[in-house]
């Protein structure tokens, strides 16, 4: 009798709850993260830093080959630099006749940090570095009989300003109409018959890769 008296004063040991499922379901909070891809910035990344353009109203104006390296530093600034070619025989209707040029340059742009980078409204300043034919008062003769081949040679070395804006498709080309000038600073414009400034003007399309 004092065994059995003994064995119901001991405790029962509590039986831990089970937790239901709606509790479980509370504990386990799985934190869903959407990540949305942003293509335009995934397609700059795949354009690579350089870039080749060609200005089109060189080609069909004069006729003249005007190409064009950019190097992109950041989004909002590249440099680069141009090489003019001029094909053409007449020279009538300019009195400074610009054979070969090269143009430094160095770009900043505005106005596009919603898209790729380096597009948008830019300014450029640039200089130039060109081998023209000379014309003085005496060269009049050849300009009425076509005869340029014994003006001279002469060397012309200038600095200006460009202003342009520039759009980018996602495959990565580029279209940019650009108006500039640049002023002489060498002895040859002092002149009447040489000109102190001249002008870049063109609508050019290139390909970033």
């Amino acid at each position: 009798m004092l065994a059995a008296m003994n064995a119901q004063e001991q405790e029962v040991p509590a039986v831990p709850e089970v937790p239901s499922i709606t509790q479980e379901q509370e504990e386990e909070k799985v934190i869903k993260v959407e990540i949305v891809k942003d293509s335009s910035f995934e397609a700059a990344d795949s354009f690579g830093n350089n870039e080749l353009r060609v200005n089109f109203f060189d080609l069909l104006v004069l006729p003249g080959f005007h190409g064009y390296y950019e190097r992109i530093i950041d989004e909002n600034s590249s440099y680069g630099t141009g090489l003019f070619i001029n094909f053409s025989d007449n020279l009538s209707s300019d009195i400074v006749q610009r054979r070969f040029a090269i143009s430094p340059y160095y770009r900043l742009y505005f106005l596009n940090r919603r898209d790729y980078g380096a597009k948008g409204l830019f300014v450029e300043l640039f200089g130039s570095f060109a081998s023209a034919k000379d014309m003085d008062d005496n060269d009049l003769y050849d300009v009425y009989y076509d005869d340029f081949d014994d003006r001279d040679n002469i060397f012309r070395f200038s600095v200006g300003a460009t202003i342009g804006r520039k759009w980018i498709t996602r495959s990565g080309y580029t279209f940019e109409p650009f108006i500039g000038v640049g002023r002489y600073l060498d002895s040859h414009g002092s002149s009447d018959r040489n000109p102190e400034a001249h002008l870049r003007l063109g609508f050019s399309i290139g390909k970033r890769y």
